[in-house]
Parts: C-alpha cells; structure tokens; sequence
C-alpha cells in the first residue's frame, strides 16, 4: 500500500513537471518602453491582466493592450509575444490637453506664490539679519567704550590718555550711527514683515492651487499574473 502511493505520487510530480515544461516552452517575454517623463506607466493587457513594470513573461499570442501615464492620454496598442523570444514594444505617449493646462495654470500659481510671498519673506528675514549685524556691532562699540572708560581712569600716562580719548570718542561715534541704523532698520523690519503677513494673505484669498485628478483607469481591474508555474487573479481593492 505503501509502495502505490509512492508510485502515484511519483506520477504526480512528473504529470506536473511536464506541463509546467510544456507550459514555460510557450512563454515569451515582452519588453515595453513607454515615452513618459514621469516614469510611470500601467499597461492592461486584454482587459484582464495589469502590468506596472517593463517587462514580463507572457504565453505565446498576439495581444491587445491599454497603457496610461498620469497625465497622457490612454494609448490602445497591440503586439505579438513569439515563445523563446523577446518582444520589445515602443509606445509613444501624448499628454492630455488637460493636464498640460494644469502644468501651465500650476506654473502661474507658483509664480504668483514667489511674488507675493517668498520675495517678500526674503526681503524680510535679509532686513531681519542686517538688524541684527547693526545690533552686534553696536553692542561690540559700546564695549570698547566701556572699557576705554575704565582704562583711562586707571591710566597716569597723559600721552596714552589721550590716545584713549580719541579711540572713546572714535567708537561712541560708531556706536551711535549703529544703534541708530539698528532701530531704524528694525522698523523697516517690522514694515516688511506686515507686508509679507498681508501679501501671503491676499494670495491666499485671490489664488487656489491648481488639482489634476491622477486616478488610474484600471484601478477597479482585475489582475491577471501568468507565468511558467501557473497563473494567480488578483483583485485590486
């Protein structure tokens, strides 16, 4: 009893290595090159099978095929897979009108949005940091002010009090033209940066960024996966 079923399982395993032999002798592949820029593409192949990549291996037979890019419209192709060989097929893709009018309305939009937001943000953070440089240089002035004053307190030297005299004098001058450029460039700062709050605003209430629907076609397809060890449907939910 034993030795039957090993012998039917023997059986078995041969009946399935010759048709899955026979089955991969009738296979070919095919090779798609799709004219896209955006590198994606989806290719329905007889209405039942759907294929996200370049290349697959399918049985032997001529074909009928959709390939759809984002964006292109939906080109109906047909070809021929020859068994033992490989089948390259071109596919020249066109946009779709549509979506070429949103490229250029979505050129408009981030046109706009630099001008009346990322120049005026530019402008205020530059105004922003040379407020900042002004406060430093100042504050380093008024430093060596400070401590000219006590050097010269402590000094017995009349010829180097003097030199202290001109260097006080020398850097409370600088000292005040920067703190005057710091409060002044501070409220251009703060005009700056109300127009940028205003300018972002008046974008936001003029202009809508532009959509384009990407949904593919064949995204309530089946799915059909054949290859030389037997075939899988794959719904797609």
């Amino acid at each position: 009893m034993k030795a039957f079923k090993l012998l039917i399982l023997s059986f078995l395993l041969t009946l399935a290595g010759q048709v899955g032999y026979s089955q991969g002798d009738n296979m070919g592949t095919v090779r798609f090159f799709v004219n896209v820029d955006n590198g994606y593409f989806e290719i329905e192949i007889n209405d039942t099978m759907l294929l996200r990549r370049y290349k697959d291996t399918l049985p032997a037979g001529n074909y009928k095929a959709k390939v759809w890019s984002p964006g292109y419209v939906l080109n109906r192709i047909e070809f021929t897979v020859v068994a033992g060989q490989t089948t390259e097929k071109h596919v020249n893709m066109v946009k779709n009108n549509n979506y070429m009018e949103y490229e250029n309305d979505y050129k408009a939009y981030r046109m706009q949005f630099h001008k009346q937001f990322t120049a005026p943000l530019s402008l205020t953070l530059a105004s922003a940091i040379t407020s900042g440089v002004f406060m430093v240089n100042a504050y380093n002035s008024k430093k060596r002010v400070t401590a000219d004053v006590e050097l010269y307190h402590l000094s017995s030297v009349t010829s180097e009090i003097g030199d202290i005299k001109l260097r006080i004098n020398d850097n409370n001058r600088k000292y005040n033209r920067q703190r005057t450029a710091f409060y002044i460039n501070t409220g251009f700062t703060c005009l700056f940066l109300g127009g940028t709050i205003w300018s972002y605003m008046n974008f936001n209430k003029n202009y809508t960024e532009p959509d384009y629907s990407k949904d593919s076609p064949f995204k309530d397809k089946f799915s059909l996966n054949l290859t030389p060890y037997g075939c899988s449907l794959v719904l797609k939910l």
